[in-house]
């Protein structure tokens, strides 16, 4: 079994910490707080943007996941815990003498500027216009140029427990017009452990992976589409009010298929079955 240390261990980094550890991995969890995860993980307390903090690690760490969250969405923010944060671990490691087999970065598609309702892909450009993209950009490069192989995974809108906004919209009324479409894109939480889960897999049997994943579900939906069947779904719901065009500026369709190729089996291949599950869950 193999030394595996997730570094942020918030929602997605905590449940894949927890999914390893149940699988016979030896895992530590970084995070801010001294708070435990328990379930067989062992905690670390560490903060990325002080680099002294870093130097906790345990040794003979065979594989890295990087999935820190900035605590501010604002551009001092995004820099100090993406593009900084990486090179502090990097720098970490280094001094240690230590060199895993692989690190994961858990990026975003806002890396893509493309909104024509193209379908993108890992080969597509990548010339973000707004900071958050800007930002993460520069992180996947920092870890690209690193010593350590690296793979950086790209997730789009994530839900799933106590990731609701799409909900909570649909329950408000939120409206958006049938035309022009507004494509969209959506992970559950679980399959986002999950993808993680399978690369690492996949590294620690010897497989060869790709630098970059598209990791999204398998149907790109219109935001008119999810809107309107999520109201459906949960009946009552608020008088139709328009969506303010913010919510509207991602409009592209993302490929998932270099992830399906590799064998990848989603839990939820699309927005129904996902959100099905979740509004389930909540007694919907």
């Amino acid at each position: 079994m193999a030394r595996i240390l997730i570094v942020g261990a918030g929602d997605i980094g905590g449940q894949l910490a927890i999914k390893l550890a149940n699988s016979g991995h030896d895992v530590w969890a970084m995070r801010r707080s001294d708070v435990e995860l328990g379930n067989g993980v062992k905690t670390l307390q560490g903060d990325v943007a002080d680099v002294e903090t870093l130097l906790c690690m345990p040794d003979d760490i065979n594989v890295v996941v990087y999935s820190v969250a900035s605590p501010v969405f604002s551009q001092e923010g995004y820099h100090k815990y993406y593009y900084r944060g990486i090179r502090h671990l990097l720098h970490a490691l280094k001094a240690q003498g230590q060199k895993p087999e692989h690190v994961f970065f858990t990026s975003s598609t806002s890396v893509y500027h493309q909104m024509d309702a193209t379908w993108v892909d890992e080969e597509s450009t990548t010339e973000p216009t707004s900071f958050a993209g800007k930002e993460l950009l520069q992180a996947e490069q920092a870890l690209a140029e690193g010593y350590i192989p690296a793979t950086t995974v790209r997730f789009p809108g994530i839900y799933g427990p106590g990731r609701n906004r799409m909900i909570e919209q649909a329950r408000q009324g939120g409206y958006c017009d049938p035309t022009p479409d507004v494509w969209t894109n959506r992970i559950h939480r679980d399959d986002c452990v999950g993808v993680l889960s399978f690369l690492i897999e996949k590294v620690l049997s010897g497989e060869k992976i790709e630098a970059v994943y598209l990791a999204c579900d398998s149907e790109p939906a219109t935001l008119f589409d999810v809107l309107e069947w999520m109201k459906d779904r949960i009946g009552e719901v608020e008088p139709d009010y328009d969506l303010p065009e913010a919510t509207r500026r991602a409009n592209r369709r993302c490929s998932n298929k270099r992830l399906i190729d590799a064998g990848y089996q989603f839990k939820f291949h699309n927005y129904q079955e996902g959100y099905d599950f979740v509004l389930k869950e909540m007694g919907l």
